[in-house]
C-alpha cells in the first residue's frame, strides 16, 4: 500500500516540530536511557531523518550526534509500519555492507519503533542496538513500541509550547507595537496642531485681505495634509523626499516643456522632517508660481539632494534653484515664506538655511541632520 504522504510532506512535518539541532533536553535523555535499560542493549537513538542525515534528538551509547544517511538504518525501519527487528546485520543484504556494520563500531543487533506524527507520518525511529547478533524478549518489543509513542508525546508537547511562546510573543508585539504607534500618533497631533496654530498667525499677519488670508491658510492646510497623507500611507510613518516633490510639483509634471527636474537618491524622512520639508517646498513652489520661474512658460525649477556625514551623523543636503524666470530683486518685507525657511526651519529641524535671491533665479540651500530613530517598532 502507497503512502498517502510525500517526501516533502514528511520533510515539512519533521521541521513543523522544530527539534533539529537542539540541545539535549532531559525528558528525551531519559526515554533513550530506560529503552537501553529495558532491551539490555548499550545503545539506544532517538533518531530523526532529515534530508541528507539522521539525527539524533538523544543517544546513549554512540557518542556522536548525527550520521549520513547512507550509514542509516532507522531510514528503513521508519518505513515499517511495525517494530523492526534485525538480529543480524551482517546476514541482512540492506545493511551487511554498512559502515558501521563492517566497521566500527561493528554493529549486528537493530531493533526500532517508528515515530509516527497523528497524522501517520514517519519522521523517524526510536531504536536500540547491539555489538552481538540477538532478540528482543515479548516484552522488552512492547516496551520500546510504548517508549516510542512516548517521545511522540514529548515531541507534540514541546512543539505545542513553543507555538504558545511564540503566540504570546507575537501579542506582545503587537502591544508594544500599538503603544508606540500611539504614542507617535499623539506626538504628531500635538506637533500638527502647533504647526496650523503658526499657520494661522504668520499668514493673517502676512495677509491684506481676509481673501488673501483664506486662499493662502487653505493651500498651506492642503500642503501640511499631503504630507501627512504620505506619512500615513507607510507603516513606518517616513515619506519619500521624492514623492512629497512631486505633490508640490504635480500641476507641471504633464507640461509638454519640462518645467522641473528632481536629482537625488532615495532618501525616506520621519515626521519631524518630512512635515517642515514639506512646506517649505510649498512656499518656493507657490513663490515661483507667483513670482519666479513657473510663473512664465519658458522658467524651470531644479531639486537637488544628497546624503552625507558630518560628525558621525548623517545629514540631508536640498537645493532649489529656479532658471528662466524674472528678475530677482531681493524682497523688502519678509512675509511667511520667508520666515519660514530663514526661521523656522533652523528651529524645528536644527537646519542650515542659505537663501539667494540671484537676479538670475532663487537660490536654496538646506542642511539639516537626518532623523533616524523610529518610534515604531519593526514587524
Amino acid at each position: 500500500m502507497q503512502p498517502v504522504w510525500t517526501e516533502d510532506d514528511r520533510l515539512a512535518a519533521l521541521r513543523s516540530y522544530r527539534v533539529l539541532d537542539t540541545p539535549s533536553e532531559p525528558t528525551f535523555d531519559d526515554l533513550v536511557q530506560l529503552a537501553a535499560r529495558a532491551c539490555q542493549a548499550p545503545i539506544a537513538l532517538i533518531s530523526l531523518i532529515d534530508e541528507r542525515r539522521q539525527w539524533f534528538k538523544a543517544e546513549v551509547g554512540l557518542g556522536v550526534r548525527e550520521t549520513p544517511l547512507d550509514r542509516s538504518i532507522c531510514l528503513s525501519a521508519m518505513l515499517q509500519p511495525r517494530l523492526t527487528i534485525i538480529p543480524s546485520l551482517t546476514k541482512d543484504p540492506r545493511f551487511a555492507h554498512n559502515p558501521l556494520v563492517t566497521g566500527e563500531p561493528h554493529l549486528r543487533f537493530y531493533a526500532g519503533a517508528v515515530l509516527k506524527t497523528p497524522d501517520g507520518v514517519p519522521l523517524g525511529a526510536l531504536c536500540v542496538l547491539d555489538c552481538m547478533p540477538r532478540d528482543l524478549t515479548e516484552e522488552q518489543a512492547s516496551t520500546l513500541t510504548v517508549l516510542a509513542r512516548q517521545v511522540m508525546s514529548q515531541l507534540e508537547l514541546r512543539r505545542a509550547i513553543a507555538e504558545r511562546d511564540e503566540r504570546l510573543e507575537a501579542g506582545q508585539q503587537i502591544e508594544q507595537r500599538q503603544t508606540l504607534l500611539v504614542r507617535e500618533l499623539h506626538h504628531r497631533v500635538k506637533n500638527t496642531l502647533a504647526t496650523v496654530q503658526a499657520l494661522v498667525g504668520a499668514t493673517g499677519r502676512s495677509s491684506g485681505s481676509f481673501r488673501e488670508f483664506y486662499h493662502s491658510f487653505s493651500n498651506r492646510i492642503v500642503s501640511l495634509a499631503k504630507t501627512h497623507n504620505l506619512l500615513t500611507e507607510d507603516y513606518w510613518q517616513t515619506a519619500s523626499l521624492r514623492e512629497i516633490a512631486l505633490t508640490e510639483l504635480k500641476p507641471f509634471a504633464e507640461s509638454r516643456q519640462p518645467r522641473f527636474m528632481l536629482i537625488g537618491p532615495s532618501v525616506e524622512l520621519s515626521a519631524d522632517l518630512a512635515v517642515p520639508v514639506g512646506m517649505a517646498l510649498h512656499e518656493l513652489t507657490a513663490n515661483a508660481v507667483r513670482y519666479g520661474a513657473l510663473s512664465v512658460p519658458a522658467g524651470y525649477v531644479q531639486i537637488r539632494w544628497s546624503v552625507g556625514e558630518r560628525e558621525g551623523a548623517r545629514r540631508l543636503h536640498l537645493e532649489w534653484r529656479e532658471f528662466g524666470g524674472p528678475p530677482v530683486n531681493t524682497p523688502r518685507h519678509r512675509g511667511f515664506g520667508s520666515t519660514l525657511l530663514q526661521r523656522v526651519l533652523p528651529m524645528q529641524c536644527q537646519a542650515e538655511v542659505e537663501v539667494q535671491y540671484d537676479r538670475e533665479g532663487l537660490q536654496f540651500q538646506m542642511n539639516a541632520p537626518l532623523v533616524e530613530q523610529r518610534l515604531v517598532p519593526a514587524y
